[in-house]
């Protein structure tokens, strides 16, 4: 058994290495002639490379063109946007349609399904036009005369100039810098001119909204019929019925100015945060942000006493003669 073994293995070593010699000295395929002097074998040169990337790459132009569905389509023109997006393989035009000139632009190639707003120049933070609005660019707002411009680009509001009241103007007030003064040549004496009117008008001030929370009590105690109580006895408080009043914010707005409407929200302990994102979403807008601002309080306060805090809290403000208009227009509305 083991003389067998040892004779298959060296009969497949006699075979291995037969093979071997034979493709050594055997230079192409069995059916060559080998009287014929050796050649190196031809390779066949491999064929070029598709790519299978090469559909889905499309080489639009990106500032006229737009990919869909495997070609390349037009863009609308600035002016315009696209009615329809996408194109046929023999027309490669987009459906455009025209902005509506003085109320939206579009200031590039696109295929927008709609065009952008045009922009507002608030006089109430010192704007004024200064290129109107186009189907091509939109506004372009800039400080009007006496005003400039206090933040970084873009400029969101603009702040009065200086009056150089006693002293000599080094430089004139500029779209984007204030009015520089000299003050070293004001007289020592002059500061008394100063404080006396200063004084005098802080007392007439004093006065006058004494005046007008007294007349404002008065006015409230009147329109509801409540009389005045004995001495000693608190007064029966006023009733404010639970309104909505949503639909009386605009009327609100409209009898505030921002400032205001500023002070009211603060009192109430809006956060800074929500007050920053209304007034970065709506710039140049005082009368949008001033809507946004109540309406934000309202939603956060709820129906239940919200006319009573509008109120208390304007007369708590000393915005009496406001607070008496408001409440006036909400009576009127709801008869």
């Amino acid at each position: 058994m083991h003389r067998q073994n040892n004779m298959v293995k060296k009969l497949v070593l006699c075979l291995v290495t037969l093979c071997l010699a034979f493709d050594f000295i055997t230079p192409g395929p069995l059916h060559e002639d080998v009287s014929m002097p050796m050649m190196p074998r031809a390779h066949k040169k491999p064929g070029p490379v598709k790519s299978i990337f090469k559909r889905n790459v499309i080489g639009c132009q990106n500032d006229t063109q737009y990919p869909f569905q495997g070609r390349c389509c037009d863009s609308c023109k600035p002016g315009s946007f696209a009615k329809r997006k996408g194109c046929t393989k023999d027309n490669r035009t987009t459906s455009c349609e025209k902005c509506i000139d003085g109320e939206e632009y579009m200031d590039n190639y696109n295929y927008h399904p709609k065009c952008l707003r045009c922009s507002h120049c608030d006089s109430e933070h010192g704007f004024e036009v200064e290129k109107n609005c186009t189907i091509h660019q939109n506004v372009k707002c800039r400080c009007k005369s006496g005003y400039f411009c206090n933040s970084s680009e873009p400029c969101r509001h603009c702040a009065p100039c200086d009056e150089c009241k006693g002293g000599k103007i080094l430089e004139s007030c500029t779209q984007t810098n204030n009015t520089r003064c000299d003050r070293t040549e004001i007289v020592q004496d002059k500061k008394a001119e100063i404080i006396a009117p200063v004084v005098v008008v802080l007392g007439i001030s004093i006065t006058g909204i004494g005046i007008m929370c007294y007349v404002c009590k008065k006015k409230k105690t009147a329109k509801y019929n409540v009389k005045e109580p004995p001495n000693g006895m608190e007064m029966e408080p006023l009733h404010y019925p639970d309104l909505d009043l949503l639909p009386h914010i605009p009327v609100i707005a409209e009898e505030m100015l921002l400032s205001q409407v500023m002070s009211f929200v603060r009192r109430l302990n809006m956060t800074p945060n929500r007050i920053d994102v209304i007034m970065n979403d709506n710039p140049n807008n005082a009368a949008e942000q001033k809507i946004k601002l109540l309406e934000c309080w309202y939603q956060e306060h709820g129906t239940k006493d919200a006319y009573k805090t509008l109120i208390t809290t304007l007369k708590d403000l000393r915005l009496c003669a406001t607070a008496d208009k408001i409440q006036e227009k909400i009576d009127g509305a709801r008869k």
